[in-house]
This record gives structure tokens, sequence and C-alpha cells, in this order.
């Protein structure tokens, strides 16, 4: 499998922030965002094997980590590096997802207690079928990234198609973080517009910016 990094830090986003995790960063994503703060570099790809993540998995378990996150990039494009490992690993796994790949999804989502799953424009059917997989399943939440000026139809079909399935399911608008091609925030109007078009349809609807940037962790 293709691995960037494996550490141990406070998760940073959505229902979870604060809790100590490990992470396993996994490298390559299928769609490029100009907001992600975590660009693929080839210097970045490293090959690991199950033992290997295993090995490295030891000193860091000793920090007593609440999960352990599977990160990216989108870790669901190595599938079957993920249906491998997650039966080896002994904490709960909390999935970072873009949201895009629900046959993927469908491989391993009985291997998974947290689901944090993105929201990505032009991906309406595939975040439909997403949510459809995990119909049913706890710990389930969905994250949007805001930026300035967003478009208002976006958050509108989000939160129509969240509530279908459960207008319970939280949702977690998070101001970007300006990064690459993004270099202004999202304004205070453009937060709370967005929080009052989500709540018509949601009944848990939450701003969490990005708190690990804040602490300077990664």
């Amino acid at each position: 499998m293709n691995i960037k990094e494996i550490f141990y830090s406070f998760q940073g986003e959505g229902p979870l922030v604060g809790y100590p995790q490990i992470f396993i960063r996994f490298y390559g994503c299928n769609i490029h965002c100009a907001y992600c703060d975590e660009p693929d570099f080839v210097k970045d790809k490293h090959n690991y094997t199950v033992d290997r993540v295993l090995e490295e998995l030891k000193p860091l378990l000793k920090l007593k980590p609440h999960s352990i996150s599977i990160t990216g990039g989108e870790p669901l494009i190595q599938v079957d590096a993920l249906k491998e490992l997650l039966p080896h690993l002994t904490l709960p796994v909390y999935l970072e997802t873009n949201g895009t790949l629900p046959k993927h999804l469908a491989e391993v989502a009985d291997l998974i207690t947290y689901f944090s799953v993105d929201y990505k424009h032009g991906f309406d059917k595939e975040f439909l079928a997403f949510l459809d997989v995990i119909k049913g399943y706890k710990n389930v939440f969905v994250k949007y990234v805001l930026i300035r000026d967003f478009p208002i139809e976006d958050v509108r079909k989000m939160s129509k198609i969240m509530a279908a399935f459960d207008p319970n399911m939280p949702l977690i608008i998070q101001p970007v973080t300006p990064f690459s091609e993004i270099k202004v925030k999202a304004t205070p109007a453009d937060i709370q517009k967005a929080f009052n078009l989500a709540s018509a349809h949601l009944k848990d609807v939450r701003i969490i910016p990005q708190t690990h940037k804040f602490m300077g962790l990664r």
C-alpha cells in the first residue's frame, strides 16, 4: 500500500475534535480540490506492507489514542490494501473520505467505526450512493468545506440528500483554511448563510474550523 506518513496527533476536525488519534495518511486521491492541504508529491509516496504498518503503530499505541484515523488523500482508492490492513487494527477505525467511491466503501464499511464523509461539488450521485451504503450505521457525519461565495445550491442539495436518510445526521460546516489556490477565508456572512440553509433541513449543524491548524499540529 502507498502511505505518506503514520503519526500521533489530535483530531482537529468534526465532532471528535480534540481526541488523540493515530493517523495513517494514505497517498493519492481521485479528485483535485482547490483547497486541498495534503497535495501529492512523489517524494511522499512510501510503500508499506501490513507488517510494516503494524510495527510503526506499536510505539504510538502506548500513547493510548482514542482511535486510528485512516485519511489521505483518499484512502478508498486503495480499498484492497484497506481490506488487508483494517482487520489487524486493535482500535476503532475513523475513516476520512471524500465520499465519491461508494462501491469501494461497501467493501470495507463493516470494518469501520466512524465515518467522516465529505460532500464534493459535482458528485451528488456518488454522495447519495455513499450514504446509501452506510444507511443505518452509527457514527456517520458529513463535512462541507465552506469557501467564500460558496455555491448556494450545493448546500441545499447536500442537506436535502442527508435529510432523506436521517435529518439527525450531523453536518459539520468547515470554513476553509486558506491554502494553495485558496487565498481568502469564508466571510461571517457566508458562514451564517450556509448554516441557515442547512438548518432548514437538518437538526444538527455545526461550524467547526480546522482547529489543529490553530495549534500548529499535523
